[in-house]
């Protein structure tokens, strides 16, 4: 069982690129919208705020270097781009105006940001961060004249005491937005993109059904194709096999095989239509030990070159409601496993361990083929019956989990399925 289909790029990844991208544009805005309306105050810019200006500048060119696509950008590389605004933004702030600077209220874009596409903890390092930052802004640089307090001082004007008073409801105002901010922005946010994986997924059962539904009609028309000449061959072996006495030509063992696997394909037909009739076999309560001996005859029949290793441990008489697809499922995890160990040219036995109790059962099939490509999405050398099998085990409320064998090359196929067990029955005195 081995996997060579491309691994697509993850949505994630393109995300991420996508919201750099903007975070570049933004950036790239807020410093020419700073710039514009310094010049529009005829306010030059000091030496130390036109270094900063720069700093920010070069730190627009990395993200936009960063965010063409050509290696992918994790999530925690766009915090760090995030981060990169607080070596410019508040440094050029204490040196044009402090807290006093309409331009402050950029601080809340990268906690906007953080919190719209990061998980919470990053949001709430953010918001830590920028009201920490704000507040350094209003202790060291108020950009009013006077002290910090209240309360105007003998030689302060009662018009700057009042700024600065209207700095402080600032300061508060800020710091509920952020928090505002971290919490319920965060919130809503993770509920879109839970809600963004809930549909992706039902979108994938979805084309998953359709594609069983198409399959299951083709096979409806391939067995109505197959029963008229079935029913011609068996007829050929009925008369091969009166004749086998007046010509001694004919090969007895031969003769017997082809009838058998004649038979075989009789019997899958009939399964087929009892299938049709009755697709969760709910009516049939039968042993689970007994259930897999019977699927693995059948297998052999099938394949009589197949050899396996079978080690059981449950209760020899449980019963169970065992649904009629779980043995073609068996089957084909059995020749997926055999045809990996065959195309690696090895003959070692098909390992098979199962284990059951009254609520569950699970059945490892493992070969000893080249094994699987963990990093591919899909593993390859499974068909239809891999895709039919985790359709069916899904719709029984089981799955089938595919992973690496332990110390030695191949792949293990595990079947998880609930059973519905037979109630006991209870003696009355």
């Amino acid at each position: 069982m081995t996997s060579a289909l491309p691994t697509p790029p993850e949505a994630g990844d393109k995300t991420v690129i996508t919201n750099l991208r903007r975070l570049t544009v933004l950036r790239a805005l807020a410093l020419s919208a700073y710039i514009g309306a310094s010049l529009w105050l005829a306010d030059a810019l000091s030496g130390g705020a036109l270094v900063f200006v720069l700093l920010g500048v070069i730190t627009t060119l990395i993200s936009a270097w960063r965010a063409r696509g050509s290696v992918a950008v994790g999530r925690a590389e766009f915090f760090g781009h995030l981060l990169m605004d607080w070596l410019w933004l508040p440094p050029l702030l204490a040196f044009s105006g402090g807290a006093a600077n309409p331009f402050v209220t950029y601080l809340l874009v990268p906690l906007t940001i953080a919190a719209a596409t990061q998980p919470r903890v990053y949001a709430w390092l953010m918001a830590a961060i920028s009201i920490a930052i704000y507040t350094a802004l209003m202790i060291f640089f108020p950009g009013v004249d006077g002290g910090h307090s209240g309360h105007a001082a003998p030689d302060m004007p009662a018009a700057s005491s009042e700024f600065y008073r209207h700095l402080i409801g600032m300061w508060a105002t800020f710091t509920f937005s952020a928090l505002l901010i971290a919490g319920f922005v965060n919130s809503m946010a993770e509920a879109l993109r839970r809600r963004d994986r809930h549909l992706h997924k039902l979108r994938q059962e979805q084309a998953r059904r359709d594609q069983v539904l198409s399959l299951g009609t083709l096979a409806a028309g391939t067995a109505h194709e197959l029963a008229s000449p079935l029913q011609t061959i068996g007829l050929l072996v009925e008369e091969l096999q009166a004749q086998r006495d007046k010509d001694n030509d004919i090969d007895e063992q031969d003769l017997a095989l082809l009838q058998q696997q004649v038979g075989l394909c009789k019997q899958a037909l009939e399964q087929l239509k009892s299938r049709a009739r009755d697709p969760e076999g709910r009516d049939e309560f039968q042993p689970v030990a007994k259930f897999l001996e019977r699927s693995l005859e059948r297998w052999q029949l099938l394949r009589p070159d197949a050899r396996f290793a079978l080690v059981q441990q449950g209760p020899a008489t449980l019963e169970a409601r065992l649904p009629l697809t779980l043995e073609q499922t068996l089957i084909n995890l059995l020749n997926n496993a055999l045809d990996a160990s065959l195309a690696a040219g090895k003959k070692a036995p098909v390992d098979i361990k199962a284990q059951w109790n009254g609520e569950r059962l699970s059945v490892e099939i493992a070969d000893s083929g080249a094994g699987l490509d963990i990093g591919s999405l899909e593993p390859k050398g499974f068909g239809i019956g891999l895709i039919l099998s985790k359709t069916a085990l899904a719709q029984l409320g089981g799955r089938l989990t595919l992973k690496a064998r332990e110390r030695l090359s191949g792949t293990v196929a595990i079947i998880e399925l609930p059973l519905a067990t037979k109630p006991r029955e209870i003696l009355l005195p």
